[in-house]
């Protein structure tokens, strides 16, 4: 693709497979536009709100998987961008340094060698950050900084307009019903039941499933998963505190 940054993301929009139609796909659609216009090997789009973290969508099956692995270790690129609200780009060492949990996993699970995030700007930054990863981490350096500032105030643009009352995010839009965000729904309704069988806070709780998660080797979404689904109960994670009267 030729031309600016902003039109080869325009392009790549006008060329979604037909798989992503429906309005609940668009930030898939979004994501995969930026990897196009940008050259990077994958880009996902995640929500922010409170203690939630709600993956919106993404490019492919691999970016879709980081941000899980991301958001098993509770902390990470994505959310440090979210924090300062600045463009943050690591390689996998510098993640190695930071998140040795995340480092390991991007690099047994992944192809993935570095990434950059940033919160897109207004009106959907900072909530809606943006992530780009690349399996060559020279790239980073060599992004060019403006045209990564054209591809998110168009995608912050054409989010914007499905937005359809003042309660962002709960105003009718439909970003939350899809797939991605789905499955991390489960992670909410988890959560509360870990909280309720050990009298946990919500910060505990999403704690508690984090620690076991990475114990087992899985991913905090399959946990929740299968606690919702009645296949595994609260006591019976790894990483569960003791209560009152156990062993131990």
């Amino acid at each position: 693709m030729t031309g600016s940054a902003a039109e080869r993301f325009d392009q790549a929009l006008a060329t979604s497979p037909a798989d992503l139609t429906g309005p609940e796909l668009l930030p898939a659609r979004l994501a995969r536009a930026c990897a196009a216009a940008l050259g990077v090997d994958g880009a996902g789009l995640s929500l922010h709100v409170g203690l939630l973290r709600t993956p919106i969508g993404a490019s492919d099956p691999q970016t879709a998987h980081a941000e899980r692995l991301q958001f098993t270790v509770g902390d990470g690129p994505c959310l440090r961008a979210q924090d300062n609200g600045t463009v943050i780009a690591f390689s996998l060492e510098d993640i190695a340094r930071n998140w040795p949990e995340l480092w390991a996993a991007l690099l047994d699970e992944t192809t993935y060698r570095g990434v950059l995030s940033l919160p897109l700007p207004p009106p959907m930054g900072p909530l809606v950050v943006l992530d780009l990863y690349v399996r060559d981490a020279a790239r980073l350096t060599s992004l060019d900084r403006d045209e990564v500032l054209d591809v998110a105030r168009v995608t912050t643009q054409e989010l914007a307009v499905t937005v359809s009352g003042p309660e962002f995010p709960e105003d009718g839009s439909s970003w939350l019903d899809g797939p991605d965000a789905q499955r991390r729904a489960n992670v909410w309704q988890a959560m509360g039941l870990v909280g309720i069988a050990f009298g946990l806070d919500a910060t505990d709780a999403i704690a508690t499933m984090r620690a076991s998660a990475i114990v087992a080797g899985r991913v905090v979404d399959d946990v929740a998963e299968d606690i919702v689904a009645g296949r595994l109960v609260p006591g019976d994670l790894q990483a569960a505190p003791h209560r009152d009267g156990d062993a131990g």
